[in-house]
């Protein structure tokens, strides 16, 4: 959700800065790709001048073009660095990693942004973070105090409209400890999940779990029940001289039923899926809230535009797929419980 452009604490900002500097080291022409990161007032200038609808980052790429959406702007980096993909080589492998990029800006941004601002201890002092950059480290005007309230008390009510009531925040508790269960399973036996080098999932990943070693009491949280995870994220920051290769797991369906990608689509398909079918047919019937059920629970919030694309987007590109890869991905997406989502 918008903090404004600020680097450090914002999910999508993170992945997409950790993103050019993962993949320096990875594939031909290894080296730093270069770009340019700019926060701050003329951050939301061009969030809100540059692209149809306010969300950062904004990607302005080498002839101008200026898009959004953390999905579309890796797709964007895709084509200008083909050399440097952050998608398996395995057309299969790379639709599991776009699904599980999906799930964790969609459903997992909801505990991660709720987390931030729940706790009344953490909300002046993450606004003041927040608002140090903004103002240039300009701490001591008298103003700085009242914005920095102003602040925490404009995203209390927004975590209200994007998260639901407090009500909800049991399920998105669980939602949460269900996905630092699997990460701590995964990534204690390796960095990545597909091979020795990070796709836009790891980075989808890091982007919301960023944010939870920011962030004081969730980070204290998370480092004492799930210290893998805690550390991983750390380690995502910067993968400078880490170099690796793409193993396929949809050609073994030996070798991906043992990975952590069944346990993660399960998430999916509990949490992610029905998220976006929800909001499409509130929306289709002209209502605010969209609601579905998760363990005998409603889980109610506010309906959202941004989620329409979503659904298609995902669809489309299990379509555009070949006949032989969607055959090998059948059988997972259907025990699963994704399946039904793409047909």
């Amino acid at each position: 959700m918008d903090e404004g452009g600020n680097r450090g604490r914002d999910p999508e900002n993170c992945c997409l800065a950790a993103l050019p500097l993962g993949l320096a080291f990875f594939g031909e022409g290894a080296g730093p790709i270069p770009f340019q990161w700019v926060a701050g007032a003329r951050a939301n200038e061009v969030a809100m001048t540059k692209v149809d609808s306010y969300m950062v980052p904004v990607l302005e790429n080498p002839q101008g073009v200026f898009k959004n959406d953390s999905t579309f702007l890796i797709d964007e980096l895709e084509t200008l660095v083909p050399e440097r993909r952050s998608d398996p080589e395995d057309e299969a492998d790379a639709f599991l990693a776009c699904l599980i990029e999906d799930y964790a800006d969609e459903w997992l941004l909801l505990p991660m942004f709720m987390q931030r601002w729940r706790h009344e201890a953490d909300r002046l002092v993450n606004s003041k973070w927040i608002l140090y950059e903004h103002q240039a480290g300009q701490t001591t005007a008298p103003a700085f105090e009242m914005l920095a309230q102003g602040w925490s008390d404009r995203q209390v009510q927004l975590v209200a409209e994007v998260c639901g009531s407090e009500e909800m925040y049991g399920i998105l508790d669980a939602s949460l400890d269900a996905l630092l269960s699997i990460t701590e399973r995964a990534f204690a036996s390796g960095l990545f999940l597909f091979g020795s080098r990070p796709s836009r999932a790891e980075f989808a990943l890091y982007g919301i779990l960023s944010q939870l070693t920011l962030d004081a009491t969730p980070s204290l949280y998370v480092r004492e029940n799930y210290n893998h995870t805690y550390r991983w994220g750390t380690v995502m920051e910067d993968l400078s001289g880490i170099e690796g290769r793409w193993e396929a797991l949809s050609t073994d369906p030996e070798k991906l039923q043992a990975s952590p990608i069944p346990d993660l689509l399960k998430l999916c398909a509990k949490y992610h899926l029905p998220l976006l079918h929800a909001n499409t047919a509130a929306m289709d019937a002209g209502e605010q809230m969209l609601s579905f059920e998760i363990d005998g629970a409603t889980f109610t919030r506010n309906v959202m535009e941004r989620y329409l694309h979503c659904l298609p987007e995902l669809r489309k590109r299990y379509h555009g797929l070949s006949d032989e890869a969607r055959a090998r991905l059948a059988p997972l997406l259907d025990e699963t419980d994704c399946l039904e989502a793409f047909q």
